[in-house]
């Protein structure tokens, strides 16, 4: 990650992902859920969109790789 990029995020956008990726993984660390959430706010795409719909986007995103 880009530290100087980790140093200005929206604050409420990233906590909002990091909400939902923990319904995803519900016993995941709070922190690693954050940082996620933060490398997700450096993607320029997925900065754009809602930060729920980043993070199912990522998910999808994700799934789709693994097929």
């Amino acid at each position: 990650m880009d530290r100087e990029l980790g140093k200005f995020f929206d604050v409420q956008w990233v906590a909002q992902c990091a909400r939902r990726l923990r319904e995803r993984w519900p016993h995941a660390d709070v922190t690693s859920l954050e940082e996620a959430a933060i490398e997700l706010w450096s993607d320029e795409e997925l900065r754009a969109l809602p930060p729920v719909r980043a993070a199912d986007e990522w998910l999808r995103r994700g799934s789709t790789a693994q097929s």
